[in-house]
């Protein structure tokens, strides 16, 4: 789950971090953000992105980014998804949360089996 605040600074470094990460990793993990449909609920977005990530986890389902057409050069290879949702079986997710001046958290969530 990408903090994905659809601002050029933002999401051209998140995306250069994670191309970073996962590069030569083979197909990478399906990503996706919430804020198109919900817009950026500021100190609640992180907590609503992490309920999304288990709800997705739980469904077998990660929901496109909502209106993403054209994405940014620095996604180029990222296993964005667009245009309709993509199921499978998702046993893990990780939750980016970016905060003003500077705070930054990750959370790492695993299914129960």
């Amino acid at each position: 789950m990408l903090h994905g605040s659809g601002t050029p600074l933002n999401d051209a470094t998140e995306s250069s971090v994670l191309r970073r990460i996962f590069d030569g990793a083979g197909p990478g993990p399906r990503m996706t953000a919430i804020k198109a449909m919900t817009g950026h609920t500021l100190g609640g977005s992180g907590l609503l992105s992490l309920v999304m990530a288990v709800l997705a986890m739980k469904e077998g389902t990660v929901p496109p980014v909502l209106g993403l057409a054209d994405p940014i050069p620095e996604a180029a290879g990222l296993g964005l998804v667009q245009g309709s949702p993509v199921s499978g079986d998702l046993a893990i997710a990780q939750i980016d949360a970016f905060g003003f001046g500077g705070i930054n958290a990750v959370a790492i969530v695993e299914a129960a089996r």
